[in-house]
């Protein structure tokens, strides 16, 4: 067969229909998402219950900066305090007692608005009777039960109803508990995702 014969009959070969392309490879369902239930379960409470406890300084943080006033010695205001909000109150501390900040070994002082129920813990051992803070919320009042003890051992007449002031405490100036809770959230929930996949499979 001459090369021009060749040459003719490849000319008129019909067309092959183009290849198939092969599919993409199947992705690797990743290890994250691939636990086991129960761990996801488990994680997810967990995150929830450390965003539970975290929340109120959360809150404090977006709070309103401007603080309520609670007046000052023969006008005191306590029927407009508000838990985990920025106060101001004026007047003298009763039954002051020194103590130590435990985390950061700074002295401190706890004392009583005289005349009040409000117990302050402001920062050193003196100042002017001005205090602007937190109103810390009651489930933080262990915290000073001591402190507390301490003050109505020299007299304080303080019942259970007594509120905390932490002087110099304002909002937005600790970011940490709020990036916690941003990655405590994320980590939620990636691991709901995961559990609803598992249950739904």
């Amino acid at each position: 067969m001459t090369d021009d014969r060749k040459g003719e009959e490849r000319f008129f070969e019909p067309e092959r229909a183009p290849a198939e392309p092969e599919p993409p490879p199947r992705r690797r369902a990743s290890a994250l998402f691939a636990r086991n239930p129960v761990f996801a379960a488990v994680a997810l409470l967990l995150c929830g219950w450390l965003l539970y406890d975290l929340w109120p300084d959360v809150s404090y943080f977006l709070s309103s900066p401007a603080p309520i006033d609670l007046g000052g010695p023969g006008a005191y205001r306590l029927d407009a305090a508000r838990e985990n909000r920025l106060a101001q109150i004026r007047g003298e501390l009763a039954q002051a007692i020194p103590v130590t900040e435990a985390r950061t070994g700074a002295p401190r002082t706890v004392g009583r608005i005289a005349g009040t129920n409000l117990v302050v813990d402001r920062p050193g051992r003196g100042g002017p009777p001005v205090f602007e803070g937190r109103l810390l919320p009651a489930r933080r009042n262990p915290d000073y039960a001591a402190a507390v003890g301490a003050m109505r051992e020299r007299g304080a007449p303080l019942g259970d109803g007594w509120l905390v002031l932490r002087d110099g405490e304002r909002p937005r100036r600790k970011w940490l508990p709020v990036a916690g809770s941003a990655i405590l959230a994320l980590l939620a929930l990636v691991n709901l995702r995961a559990l609803v996949k598992r249950l739904a499979a």
